[in-house]
């Protein structure tokens, strides 16, 4: 049986910048990861000012040239809420934090190529097309059951593609859908509190009155009960609603293109990509015992729903406190705990001025 010191489920920012602190740390680490990278994720896929500085601080740079996408930037001052009765206006998707202010000039970005960049960034082995279906702890390990999708990846070339592997700590960093949470706490997933995000990629035809440069959001309850929002990606607009469960968000988005066509006179060709995932709002989950969750998985988000800066922000804080748990058998949940202090009072500053409801 293979044994690595910690595995992460998800090959995103959190489980990327918790890989790179204890992979730099000495630790033996693996990362699980569904799919094959490049892999697309729903996304905004804006790197905001601190997401810039945290990729800065824990990676030593931003992303090279063939992750961004056009238009390259978007100004904060271009982010734009619309309404029937006052038009255009600011719309603010990031906040001072502890009185420090973040760069103003946001990256556009594929989220497929990032996250790829970010998981290499880390150093750590990445065992990908591979799923995490279940875990128990016995004596002291966590025993992973994991299958091996593409068998041409499997190891050795030949094997079972139903495999066990251990650990001593097992981080879950697989997103608003993961399958750790829901195993250490069945009834998460089913929460009416969820919200469905349903995104689009469509080519442009023409734009109309929308301007390339421009992110434009809409809180308009005949798309859905959270915000809309329309912003460009090279040849292609990008068109996200969302809901809570029950809502149709298929017909909220037929509806979204048809308001986007009358009242700005957009042209948009039939989408080529569809996209879809679960957001739980609601206090972080930190994990248990010897499992620990990180990013969206444990319900660290930002300023509405901004999740790149908390997964990196959280994931961090993860593999420091595993780190030192590993180092001199400290407590990992109770350091990690303390390290996402900070993180905690910024998500309520955010959680008071959250403005994403539609209606």
């Amino acid at each position: 049986m293979e044994h690595f010191q910690v595995i992460i489920v998800g090959a995103g920012p959190a489980g990327a910048a918790c890989a790179k602190i204890l992979h730099e740390a000495g630790i033996a680490v693996l990362i699980l990861e569904k799919e094959k990278l490049p892999r697309n994720k729903i996304c905004s896929g804006v790197l905001f000012g601190q997401t810039q500085e945290l990729l800065q601080k824990y990676f030593g740079a931003l992303p090279p040239a063939n992750v961004y996408c056009k238009p390259r930037t978007i100004d904060a001052a271009n982010i734009l809420e619309w309404g029937r009765e006052k038009g255009f206006r600011p719309y603010a998707w990031e906040i001072p934090r502890d009185g420090h202010e973040f760069p103003k000039v946001y990256y556009n970005i594929w989220r497929s190529r990032f996250d790829t960049w970010l998981v290499q960034q880390s150093g750590t082995q990445v065992r990908e097309n591979c799923l995490a279906r279940s875990f128990a702890v016995e004596e002291g390990k966590v025993l992973v059951q994991v299958f091996q999708k593409d068998l041409k990846l499997l190891e050795p070339p030949g094997g079972n593609p139903n495999q066990i592997l251990s650990c001593d700590y097992l981080v879950g960093a697989d997103g608003g859908s993961s399958s750790v949470r829901r195993l250490l706490d069945p009834s998460w997933y089913n929460r009416e509190s969820a919200a469905i995000i349903y995104q689009v990629y469509c080519p442009v035809i023409d734009r109309g009155t929308l301007q390339d440069s421009r992110w434009y959001v809409f809180l308009e309850p005949g798309f859905g009960d959270i915000l809309s929002c329309a912003h460009s990606k090279d040849a292609y607009l990008t068109l996200c609603v969302g809901g809570f469960k029950g809502r149709d968000l298929q017909a909220g988005m037929e509806a979204f293109k048809v308001f986007l066509r009358e009242q700005f006179h957009v042209a948009l060709e039939q989408e080529e990509r569809v996209e879809g995932c679960i957001l739980h709002p609601g206090p972080p989950d930190l994990g248990k015992g010897k499992i620990l969750l990180t990013g969206e998985a444990a319900g660290f988000m930002y300023l509405n729903g901004e999740g790149i800066s908390a997964a990196i922000d959280s994931g961090h804080c993860a593999g420091t406190a595993l780190a030192q748990a590993l180092q001199d058998g400290s407590d990992a949940l109770e350091i990690y705990n303390q390290n996402t202090a900070g993180i905690m009072r910024h998500m309520q500053k955010c959680k008071e001025q959250a403005h994403f409801l539609a209606g």
